[in-house]
């Protein structure tokens, strides 16, 4: 080590007792962390704690990078990835990112066989596959044709997928994703499948399409809270309207976009997703959101439930604009973790964002609050409030049920499911206008009912 030290520093005087700290400082400033790939740079700082401490501060100039580099390494195939578009030099990139220091296991006969028999398997899941994969990205070129290159190749993969996920099987969405690494991969069905596993379970999102899904219901309240913190106009319309991000943002999240966006976007979203992980998502969830909270607030209730829907699929977005309106949200893991937490505490949860204006830092606190009565009671010449339907009740701990409401009576009051239609040629969801405006007067009328005569102050000029 000293030897390589002394010819890596050059003209630097390094002598046998200056111990292993300067010498390691002389390889980190002559740039040795330049000069290895991710593969042997994380092998470097699994068995070495003086890399792991000299990595730890190795610091972009960038801010918006330097938080997501996994461990603060400041790597090159990531940085190039993180600042534009790769082009056809993508895909390199994502199978470092993706499959750099990963073995994935094999056993034949299994449902870990190799891709090339699990594709020739029959899967119980085969015609729910074959109905969602006519209706997948028909805009791009490689899925148009109907039985084509890319309508077969998907079902294959989602196929070999269902099979080796049997815990999970196959859930609409993960068509979405295939498609989209098919798109960067067109020729090797092998390397979309092998990076198809490591992207679901490497960054966890396999837990977002198992039975109940229990993890999309974390980060559903999850985003309602940060939303709430980081965009608070668009919440209150949002509440106005009776909707909650379960209502516009799952396909979001299930899909990473895919299912909304046009593929230029999503590559970029994705590129910087691999790098630093699901804060990426949540960014630009609130960018899309902060596009259009001044039509939030004008329309009406049901075409805000139509609007929210579709305006992702209908806008035309820049990409790198849209990641720099992202990066602006500052949303970090710590954050993230925070309010994972906070999802099993009793009390409800609020998020506080502040930002210093004097330094532009940006200030957050995650702090319980006591539960809200499932319906307040009306002040004059108020209406009382639409109840947010859920469709996901937090952990028994913090179950959204009050106290003096039986659990059937908070699923009744809060369920939109019914009114909602999916169109299985389309693959898109309506609603029943009609049959939600009565709802939402049913529930007026419940509620002015649970609250009795409204008791007027003699400040109101009522005796």
């Amino acid at each position: 080590l000293t030897c390589f030290a002394k010819m890596a520093g050059a003209s630097a005087d390094v002598s046998e007792d200056q111990g292993p700290d300067t010498e390691w400082s002389i390889l980190y400033r002559t740039g040795l962390l330049s000069n290895l790939n991710l593969v042997e740079a994380r092998r470097c700082r699994s068995v070495c704690s003086n890399w792991t401490r000299l990595s730890s501060v190795a610091r972009d100039p960038c801010d918006e990078l330097r938080d997501g580099l996994p461990g603060g390494l400041s790597q090159p195939v990531m940085e190039a990835l993180w600042a534009e578009d790769l082009g056809d030099h993508r895909g390199q990139a994502w199978k470092e990112l993706l499959l750099g220091g990963i073995t994935l296991q094999q056993r034949a006969g299994t449902p870990q066989d190799d891709y090339a028999k699990l594709c020739d398997r029959t899967s119980p899941f085969d015609s729910a596959i074959r109905r969602d994969v006519h209706r997948t990205l028909p805009q791009e070129e490689l899925f148009r044709e109907r039985q084509g290159k890319g309508q077969l190749a998907l079902f294959r993969l989602l196929r070999a997928l269902a099979i080796r996920l049997e815990d999970v099987g196959y859930c609409q969405s993960l068509n979405f994703v295939v498609a989209t690494l098919i798109g960067v991969f067109p020729e090797d069905e092998s390397v979309v499948f092998n990076c198809s596993l490591a992207l679901l379970l490497r960054h966890s999102l396999v837990d977002l399409y198992r039975p109940n899904f229990p993890k999309l219901g974390v980060i559903i309240w999850q985003f309602d809270r940060i939303v709430e913190g980081f965009l608070p106009k668009v919440h209150e319309a949002l509440t106005m309207h009776g909707v909650n991000s379960e209502y516009y943002a799952i396909q979001w999240f299930l899909s990473l976009y895919a299912s909304d966006l046009p593929q230029p976007v999503v590559r970029r979203i994705w590129d910087r997703f691999l790098v630093a992980g699901w804060r990426i998502i949540v960014q630009i969830g609130l960018a899309l959101l902060c596009d259009i909270q001044d039509e939030l607030e004008r329309i009406d209730t049901c075409v805000a439930l139509s609007y929210l829907k579709k305006f992702a699929q209908t806008r035309k977005y820049d990409p790198e604009k849209l990641l720099r309106t992202a990066s602006s949200f500052k949303v970090s893991h710590r954050l993230l973790s925070a309010l994972e937490a906070a999802y099993n505490w009793e009390d409800d949860a609020q998020l506080t964002v502040v930002k210093d204006l004097s330094t532009q830092q940006v200030h957050w606190a995650v702090q319980a609050v006591p539960r809200a009565p499932p319906t307040s009671v009306p002040q004059a010449g108020e209406e009382p409030a639409v109840p947010i339907p859920r469709a996901f009740c937090r952990g028994s701990a913090g179950a959204a049920v009050h106290a003096d409401m039986s659990p059937a009576d908070d699923r009744n009051e809060g369920n939109v499911l019914p009114f909602l239609v999916r169109n299985l040629d389309t693959g898109e969801t309506g609603i029943l206008k009609k049959a939600f405006v009565q709802y939402k007067n049913e529930i007026h009328r419940q509620a002015q009912a649970r609250a009795g005569p409204v008791v007027r102050k003699a400040s109101d000029g009522y005796f």
